[in-house]
């Protein structure tokens, strides 16, 4: 303990300020909800595509349950219904005499959509997976009501409702009701009053439900409270005299509660608590990065004690390397399963609220030469950005926020907190005036060990979002400089790539690439899916070879090649839908080979996913806001599916007309009802929480207004109108061509109508299938239509299979070409 800080033995009552309490979105409410919703696809996944595995393993365990003599078996029924009558009881009962208002907010509506989701399942997915027996065994075995109740719905609601009211209950009480519900279930099972499979996914849907109306509505945060961390002060040794929390703007969040103490001599605290809370977002940090990172070098898990424990050791590590930092004072557990991590608390301001004019070379300089001592003694800080550092009044800087801290830390650790501080400093005072200060605080040569890491995988969350809000600015800035203008492929302002330049110029360091930082790379990405692709989905079409083959020997070469352009002609007309759904001018050229790139990418991803993420990652590089960018890939989807359905319209309506047998029947009245109640429910949701408006607030305004000025600008201007729509009309119709022509070069004779409307089809079919470029459906479609209306079978396979050949297996080689010639030109 530090001079100044004991206590003289006098007992004194803290005197504690916190702010009102706000419903939060809990770490373990994501947590919980995706590993039920694991729980829930394997459960459906087992009931749907293993059937009949799943039927005669159910059976087996209701012919065990059946064996227990019935006396038994009625007990444990009438048990579960007793428990599932009087325990709904008995909690209305507590809330009307406790008059507790927010549990039953989260409670009810988290019971009413467990239940709900559990019937879905149950009539919809899991019915298939019943044994036929099962009713037979309910008949004569009653309980308190008929058996078979509580039902798989009932046990969802119930799972759903223990969930929601958690935030509210004790550590003991919560596992008593998780555990009384899970007793329930398994009960039921033994006693054949339930189907196995049934009550796991009931489980499963009511803790899905539960967490989902938890992390919608925030519920209380699971933090020890202000008076147990006094109480822990003064069994440390430090009687405090007054207790205040911070704040919620002064909170980093995921970093504890920080807490202002002064003790009864007049010394003052800063008190960081951590929590479980603390630790389930930081298991969400450690597992993205994981994930993304070849090496990760993150600490390992630690308990909220054994992290302040930590953080104190590097505090007392970090000060010995005679680098400024907090000075430590004790870490101690509290009450609740937290910790306390307590510093000597100064006059500071973090540098991330200091104005512009105050960040002077002298100060940033200062900085610096604290961090040239951690990176002297090989300790890493692993969160080094602005808000972790502190400016006194009289200018002197320290480091603090030692969490992720590393003893003899990797080079990657490293040269990332020199890359991360070096970015988000630049984004204040320039990348000139940035790199100059790093270099007088840091030296040429330690400078120069941030090359290979200023790349956006280097960077954390928070550092990484900054550089791409300024990068944005800079690009919108530019534009409005210089008026509307013709956009250059990977023009948008790269800082990582003049801090890079600048570090190089200035530390006389040669030019390095970054380092390989990824996990999974394109290649290795694209490797994956390719051999998926060959294993499951090329393969079965190497079957019908020998017959086109043998079809082939009749064809019409010259129509043959005919087709052949056809592939080309289709990546012109998405080129130019492109260039009609942005208000600015794209250069063709590379626009026209981000196209063939993203065609490759929609041939190994289904719904056309890969292709949209190309296009819009190609419009941010070229200088485009995020939000323009995403309105212009939805713009063309959409112009993409009007389109199609236009122009199937008109072949349909033209072939019914003058073709006997083809017809157009949509239902779509009970779609739309279920549509329309899907959108109001969804709309209910966003428009009566405090999440759902701030979601609405922060993120859905924002892209409306960018895609409502992108529609406006490209409305101004007829060439783009008339751009677009030759896009979009023309990629379904050359695709038609293409057809006809293949279909003719093998001896079909059909009308171009009829050879459209099968088209057309075909594809609203393959659209809906779950497979890449809709491979296998689409030409099972094609193959189905051109035979009903009387084309040749052997005719009609092998005009499929050379059409498909040449317009969409000729665009892997080439789309994989032009892939790699995007990426090496920074296109993407």
């Amino acid at each position: 303990m530090i001079k100044g800080i004991e206590g003289h033995g006098v007992q004194v009552t803290p005197v504690i300020d916190v702010p009102p309490r706000r419903p939060v979105r809990r770490a373990v409410d994501l947590w919980r909800l995706l590993v039920s919703l694991a729980v829930l696809v394997v459960t459906v996944l087992l009931a749907v595509a293993t059937r009949d595995f799943v039927r005669a393993a159910q059976q087996g365990l209701l012919s065990t349950a059946t064996a227990l003599p019935p006396a038994l078996r009625d007990v444990l029924v009438g048990t579960v219904q007793a428990v599932a009558m009087v325990a709904p009881i008995a909690a209305v009962v507590v809330w009307v005499v406790r008059r507790r208002v927010d549990p039953a907010l989260r409670v009810l509506p988290a019971a009413a959509l467990g239940a709900v989701g559990a019937w879905s399942l149950t009539h919809l997915a899991l019915v298939r997976g019943r044994p036929d027996a099962w009713p037979e065994v309910l008949k004569g075995r009653d309980g308190l009501v008929q058996a078979g109740w509580p039902s798989a719905v009932y046990l969802a609601a119930c799972a759903a409702a223990v969930v929601a009211a958690g935030p509210w209950l004790g550590a003991r009480p919560r596992r008593a009701l998780w555990s009384l519900t899970a007793l329930c279930a398994l009960l039921s099972v033994v006693a054949a009053a339930i189907v196995p499979l049934d009550a796991v996914a009931a489980l499963a849907v009511g803790a899905a439900a539960g967490s989902a109306v938890l992390l919608l509505g925030g519920a209380p945060a699971d933090r020890p409270t202000a008076q147990a961390v006094a109480d822990a002060l003064v069994a440390s040794g430090i009687p405090v005299a007054t207790l205040r929390e911070l704040p919620a703007d002064e909170q980093v969040s995921g970093e504890g509660t920080v807490y202002r103490a002064v003790v009864t001599a007049g010394s003052r605290l800063a008190v960081r608590v951590l929590a479980a809370e603390d630790h389930n977002r930081d298991l969400f940090h450690r597992l993205a990065r994981r994930t993304l990172l070849r090496h990760p070098a993150d600490p390992a898990a630690q308990t909220p004690l054994g992290a302040a424990e930590h953080e104190l050791l590097m505090l007392v590590f970090a000060a010995r390397t005679g680098a400024r930092v907090d000075e430590p004072v004790m870490a101690y557990p509290v009450a609740g399963g937290g910790a306390l991590v307590a510093t000597v608390e100064r006059d500071a301001r973090a540098l991330s609220t200091l104005r512009d004019e105050e960040l002077t070379d002298q100060l940033l300089g200062g900085v610096w030469a604290s961090v040239a001592r951690l990176q002297e003694h090989r300790l890493g800080h692993g969160a080094l950005r602005p808000e972790h550092v502190f400016v006194e009044p009289d200018g002197e800087s320290r480091l603090a926020a030692f969490a992720r801290g590393r003893l003899n830390a990797p080079p990657e650790v490293l040269g990332g907190d020199i890359a991360e501080l070096l970015a988000t400093t630049a984004v204040r005072v320039r990348p000139r005036r940035a790199t100059a200060c790093a270099l007088a605080g840091l030296g040429p040569e330690l400078l120069a060990t941030a090359l290979p890491y200023l790349q956006p995988l280097a960077l954390m969350g928070s550092a990484r979002r900054a550089v791409a809000r300024y990068d944005q600015a800079r690009a919108r800035a530019a534009r409005e400089k210089a008026g509307r203008r013709t956009l250059r492929a990977g023009g948008r302002p790269n800082l990582l790539h003049d801090l890079a330049a600048e570090v190089s110029t200035v530390s006389g360091a040669k030019a390095v690439p970054p380092a390989h930082l990824a996990r999974f790379t394109w290649k290795s990405a694209l490797g994956l899916v390719g051999a998926f692709l060959v294993l499951h989905l090329v393969l079965p079409q190497l079957a019908n070879a020998p017959a086109a083959v043998h079809a082939l020997r009749d064809a019409n070469w010259w129509w043959v090649l005919a087709v052949l352009p056809i592939t080309f002609l289709s990546q012109a007309f998405s080129t130019c839908l492109q260039q009609g759904t942005i208000p600015d001018r794209l250069p063709f050229g590379p626009t026209y080979q981000v196209q063939f790139a993203s065609s490759f990418l929609n041939r190994i991803t289904p719904s056309n996913v890969g292709g949209m993420a190309l296009n819009l990652r190609y419009l941010q590089k070229t200088g485009i806001e995020t939000g323009a960018a995403t309105a212009s890939v939805g713009l063309q989807s959409l112009a993409g599916a009007v389109s199609n359905t236009v122009v199937a319209a008109v072949f349909f309506a033209w072939a019914g007309r003058r073709h006997a047998g083809v017809h157009l029947d949509l239902s779509a009245g009970r779609y739309a009802l279920w549509a329309i109640a899907l959108a109001l429910a969804a709309g209910g949701l966003l428009a009566f929480t405090p999440p759902g408006r701030r979601f609405l607030h922060d993120k859905v305004w924002p892209f409306l207004r960018a895609a409502g000025s992108t529609i406006a600008g490209i409305a101004t201007e007829p060439a783009k109108v008339v751009l677009g729509v030759v896009g979009a009309l023309g990629l379904p119709l050359i695709q038609v061509v293409g057809l006809a022509m293949s279909l003719h070069a093998l001896g079909g004779g059909l009308p171009f109508v009829q050879v459209g409307a099968v088209y057309m089809a075909a594809r609203l079919i393959a659209n809906a299938a779950p497979v890449p470029g809709g491979l296998g459906a689409l030409e099972a479609g094609l193959i189905a239509g051109l035979t009903t209306l009387g084309v040749a079978a052997g005719a009609a396979t092998s005009a499929v299979l050379v059409y498909r050949l040449l317009t969409f297996w000729l665009n892997v080689p080439l789309g994989a070409l032009a892939l790699s010639v995007v990426q090496r030109r920074g296109y993407v």
